[in-house]
């Protein structure tokens, strides 16, 4: 290590002018580039803005704008369905019975044709 005026720098470091000379190449690539692309892809100058949306396929799922709103919605209305009694279809008497109380019945009765312990 070389020392001058009494500071000690590494020798091993990049040189100062390969650090402008990179400088410099950056600064030119930055320049370049913008002129260049239309040189090597032309359509991009004929579509600078799409006149339209491109048109969504029928089968594509909606947009969520608001996925945490949705989520919660969602999460709502299986809790009153799950949690609620109410008609499925009344014409055939089939109703539906909240979970917690499904379950107990379910243990009190068992099932049909099971066996029980």
């Amino acid at each position: 290590m070389a020392q001058t005026g009494g500071f000690d720098f590494e020798r091993s470091d990049i040189a100062t002018n390969a650090v402008g000379w990179i400088a410099a190449g950056l600064g030119a690539f930055v320049l370049v580039v913008p002129l260049a692309m239309p040189l090597i892809f032309p359509q991009s100058l004929r579509y600078a803005s799409p006149a339209a949306r491109p048109a969504l396929a029928s089968k594509a799922p909606a947009l969520e704008i608001a996925p945490s709103d949705e989520l919660a919605n969602a999460r709502r209305d299986d809790a009153e369905i799950t949690g609620t009694y109410g008609w499925v279809d009344r014409g055939r008497g089939i109703v539906r019975v909240p979970v917690k109380r499904a379950t107990e019945m379910l243990l009190r009765k068992g099932l049909p044709g099971w066996p029980t312990p």
